[in-house]
């Protein structure tokens, strides 16, 4: 018994059931362990049924469970009659819808899980697209304040055709990866020109007050002169604004800023107080 009951869940395991492997679960002299196994086939498919789709179970499949649960019945009364031939078909009938509905099940399942990562997939992009395009408007923000316009007025162009393009692929369930490496790119290139042009409007600010600056010390420097003050201080002071203008000059503002501070050292010895106004 233990046997063909083994015998027969390795059938349904497998899916298919034979003549020939129907006649061997016959051989062992129990033929109702058949009658047994699609007994509990049908309630194991009702389970599957109730559990999938409860009160709408489509059409397809409704038909499919009809014939397969009219062929147990038909099943047992063979085996009441006797009937060895028409309990195979039977069984083989029953044990055939079972499997056809279990399929079925099985893909329909994996298609909801294919489409859930998928709809994942697609939100996530879909937001690292959104923060994108607020970055996008960030820089652009930023660029109007600093940058001539028409020097970038290029690139946020390419940007926002590539963020367009980006969402149709999306929806289109297309690989969207490349043009968002592409747009990231971009975006970096967009940065680091805004960030170099802040730099230089902040140099050429610095060179500017520095510049104004350094022709009143200048002044100062003639009218302590003339006054008689401490001579090696004066030359210290020219010296160091030569320096300065130097240093200026190679745009190394950090340097001049440094120099400036020694300066200020000597024109307090000197005397001297220059205000920029």
């Amino acid at each position: 018994m233990k046997k063909l009951a083994f015998f027969a869940i390795i059938v349904l395991i497998c899916g298919t059931m034979s003549p020939s492997l129907v006649n061997h679960a016959y051989a062992q002299n129990d033929p109702s362990i058949l009658l047994r196994i699609a007994v509990q086939a049908d309630k194991l498919i009702v389970n599957q049924l109730d559990k999938k789709y409860e009160n709408n179970i489509p059409n397809n499949i409704n038909i499919l469970y009809d014939k397969g649960h009219t062929a147990v019945k038909s099943l047992d009364q063979s085996l009441s009659d006797n009937n060895i031939e028409k309990a195979k078909q039977d069984f083989l009938l029953a044990m055939n819808s079972f499997m056809q509905i279990s399929r079925i099940i099985s893909q329909s399942s994996e298609k909801v899980v294919a489409v859930t990562v998928s709809e994942k997939s697609n939100q996530n992009l879909d937001s690292q697209l959104d923060r994108l395009e607020k970055y996008v408007k960030t820089l652009e923000s930023i660029s109007k304040k600093h940058i001539e316009i028409e020097k970038s007025k290029d690139k946020f162009t390419n940007a926002y055709s590539l963020i367009k393009e980006i969402r149709n692929q999306i929806t289109n369930n297309e690989n969207p990866i490349e043009n968002i490496d592409e747009l990231k790119r971009l975006l970096e290139s967009i940065k680091n020109e805004i960030r170099n042009q802040i730099a230089e409007k902040q140099s050429n600010s610095l060179r500017n007050f520095f510049e104004k600056l350094l022709v009143k010390i200048d002044q100062k420097l003639i009218e302590a002169k003339d006054q008689g003050r401490d001579q090696i201080e004066i030359t210290r002071a020219n010296e160091l604004i030569l320096e300065i203008k130097e240093l200026l000059s190679k745009n190394q503002i950090n340097s001049a800023k440094t120099v400036y501070s020694e300066l200020k050292v000597v024109l307090k010895n000197i005397g001297i107080s220059v205000k920029i106004t």
